[in-house]
Order: C-alpha cells, then sequence, then structure tokens
C-alpha cells in the first residue's frame, strides 16, 4: 500500500488563514448629536491548532509518533491560519481582504495506530485485525468580506444581532477517504482489503488533463450579544454556518487493493491472489467548512464596588473538538492601559492570555506541551483610526 495512505500529516500541513471577529466586538454606540468616529483600520493574524489523541503540531514530522501522550476513542485535528486587513466604517459596516486555510482529520484508533507503525517502520507485536477509517480535508484561498454593524433585536436595546460574508478563491482544496481493514499474520505477512479516494489538484496520470486552476468558497456567520439580567452578558456565534468549498475538474484517484481475491480454476480448485484496481478522473469536487460555535457568558461581579473586571465562561466547538474556559476580563481600563484577559481549560489542562493595549491586542493560549501539544492557539493585531 502506497505510504500516503498511511501519512495523516499530510492532511494537517497548511499555510496562511483568517479568522473573523472576536466575540468581545461590542455594538456600536453613537447616537445623533455626536460627532460620528472615524474609519478604522485593522490587521491580525493568528493560528489555532487543536488534537484529540493526536499531537497536531509534529503531524508533519517523521517521527510524530514519539510525541503521542495519549489514546483517544475518536482521534480527530484540526489546524486553522488565518490573516487579514480591515476597514470599518463610522456607521459599524466592515469590509476586508482576508487569505484563510484549514485542515480537518478524523479517523479510527486503529488508523492512528496503523499509521504510528508505518511512520515507525515497525509490525505490530501481535496478530490483529484492524478496522481503518479516516477521512480528511484541507483547503487555502483568499478573498473579501463583508460585514453589517451590531444591529438591535428590542426596542430596549438589549439584544443585537451581526452578519458576516465572505467570497474565497480557493488555490488548495485536497479531499481524503479511506475506509476497509488489515489483518497482520505475523512474520511481516499482512491481509489487506482497502478502499481509497483522494482529490487533489496535484495527482497527475498519464493522458488526464490537469486539474481546473482554482475553486471557489463562500460563507455565512451570525452572531448574538446581549444582557438576559443585570450584570450579565451573553455572547453567541456561529461562524461559517452556512459555507460551500467547490472545485470543477479536480482529479480524483479512486482504488482498490484487495490481497485475497478468490477465484476458481477450472478444475475446480480456489485460487488466491491480489487485486489492484484504480482509476483517475476529473469530477466536480464539493464540501463545506465546519462550523466554529462559541458561546461566552460574563459576570460583572465587582460591579457594585467600580470595578470593570468580569468572570467568564466560555464554550467553544469546531470539527468535533470542544473547549471549556473559566476565566476573569479585566474589563475596559482606557486605550493608555493594558486590558488583560486571563482564562483556563481544566478539561485540557490549558491557560490563555490576552492583552489589548494602545491600537495593539495579542493572545497566546497553549497545554504547554511544546511540540507534542493538542492545543496551541495565538493571534496578534493592530487597529487606528483614520
Amino acid at each position: 500500500m502506497e505510504n500516503h495512505l498511511f501519512r495523516i500529516s499530510s492532511l494537517c500541513m497548511i499555510s496562511a488563514l483568517f479568522s473573523l471577529p472576536s466575540l468581545g466586538q461590542e455594538p456600536s454606540s453613537r447616537r445623533p448629536g455626536v460627532t460620528p468616529a472615524p474609519w478604522t483600520i485593522s490587521a491580525t493574524v493568528g493560528e489555532e491548532s487543536i488534537g484529540q489523541g493526536l499531537p497536531v503540531l509534529a503531524l508533519d514530522l517523521p517521527d510524530w509518533p514519539s510525541y503521542r501522550s495519549r489514546q483517544a476513542s475518536k482521534p480527530r485535528a484540526s489546524r486553522s491560519i488565518w490573516a487579514e486587513l480591515n476597514a470599518t466604517h463610522p456607521g459599524g459596516w466592515r469590509v476586508g481582504a482576508l487569505v484563510r486555510a484549514e485542515a480537518w482529520l478524523q479517523a479510527s484508533p486503529d488508523t492512528v495506530t496503523l499509521a504510528a507503525l508505518e511512520a515507525t517502520k515497525t509490525d505490530p507485536d501481535i496478530n490483529y485485525s484492524y478496522d481503518l477509517n479516516a477521512r480528511g480535508q484541507s483547503w487555502q484561498g483568499r478573498g473579501i468580506r463583508l460585514g453589517t454593524p451590531w444591529l438591535q433585536l428590542d426596542a430596549a436595546r438589549r439584544w443585537h444581532w451581526q452578519a458576516d460574508a465572505q467570497l474565497l478563491r480557493l488555490q488548495q482544496f485536497r479531499t481524503i477517504d479511506v475506509s476497509g481493514n488489515m489483518v497482520y499474520r505475523g512474520g511481516d505477512v499482512y491481509d489487506v482489503n482497502v478502499q481509497t479516494q483522494r482529490s487533489n489538484p496535484g495527482i497527475t496520470g498519464p493522458f488526464l488533463p490537469a486539474s481546473g486552476r482554482s475553486g471557489l468558497g463562500s460563507s455565512l456567520s451570525l452572531a448574538l450579544q446581549g444582557e438576559p439580567a443585570a450584570r450579565w452578558k451573553l455572547q453567541l456565534r456561529a461562524d461559517d454556518l452556512l459555507s460551500r468549498l467547490a472545485w470543477s475538474d479536480l482529479t480524483t484517484d479512486t482504488a482498490t487493493l484487495n490481497s485475497q481475491v478468490i477465484s476458481r480454476a477450472a478444475d475446480g480448485s480456489l485460487n488466491y491472489g491480489p487485486l489492484i484496481q484504480g482509476q483517475k478522473t476529473l469530477t466536480r469536487v464539493s464540501g463545506r467548512i465546519g462550523v466554529h460555535w462559541q458561546a461566552k457568558a460574563s459576570w460583572a461581579a465587582f460591579e457594585s464596588s467600580g470595578r470593570p473586571d468580569a468572570l467568564t465562561l466560555r464554550a467553544d466547538r469546531k470539527a468535533g473538538l470542544s473547549q471549556y474556559w473559566l476565566g476573569w476580563d479585566g474589563g475596559d481600563t482606557g486605550r493608555n492601559r493594558p486590558h488583560w484577559r486571563l482564562e483556563i481549560e481544566p478539561l485540557r489542562r490549558a491557560a490563555s492570555a490576552g492583552v489589548v493595549w494602545g491600537g495593539w491586542h495579542a493572545l497566546l493560549a497553549s497545554d504547554g506541551k511544546g511540540t507534542g501539544s493538542e492545543f496551541r492557539s495565538w493571534n496578534i493585531g493592530w487597529g487606528t483610526d483614520f
């Protein structure tokens, strides 16, 4: 079997990306008669990598199995890196340019075990039948975005909603699907029955035209925030709630490998032999961007004493991977003083620290495991009026 069927790393290697506005953005409070605020220009770059039973930062290394710290019943990995440049109108409308890419992978525990054995060039210790099942998708694109201001939902102006749309030109789009089983018989002998399907503009073949030069992507995101009770704030966001990725004329390689095909000879005896069957075609391939769900509740516990800080609870889920953060938000302390945010994630044993100061903002979150990390997130940005 080709090594690429076992190289999980190829699904998680990506370059430049994009993210939408943070949950902490406040609705516009401009009132009639007040001098309009100037235009604002901002730039942000960041990355988020998260895994479950997989060292997501090490998957592109040849010795990635040595960084595995635990096994999981549902191994998964997801990685995003983004960059964006935005301009915000005094009325709250936003327009920007972006570059974005994402990759995700989900696999059965047996698939990860075999991938680790392949990476280390070793055989299993015992005879065993492995259930192979893996799916993955990666893409990269750039384009434009348009966002609405925070629009009120009620007369009391306690609830507001916001929408954000993106249109992307895809430079890369890859998918992979592996299913079947593999039985180790001992003595370096394997029985294999595996089906694979890969779509990738880099796949070539005799007499096969090249893939189309690019694809298209689009998405719509929605956000809601309000004050359900005194001292409480609630923020909800669904990034890429509606999305579509499509690439016409993308090379797709479908293959079957079966080492035990039974045939009957003329004398009635049974013969066992291998079968390798495949086909490469140009097809239209489509997919979706995984929805990124976010929810955050803030409680201004110290408001009565005049302090702006609050306690926070935040939930985050994407690609089947969840995070639950407990934190403290220092509140708005003015442009010339740092505004700190600190959080911990007990289940992942991760910590996060963020600061806003002057026109700059930065955030770093990690589980502290270095190359073997299953979680790392960072972003840095700058903004100014003009």
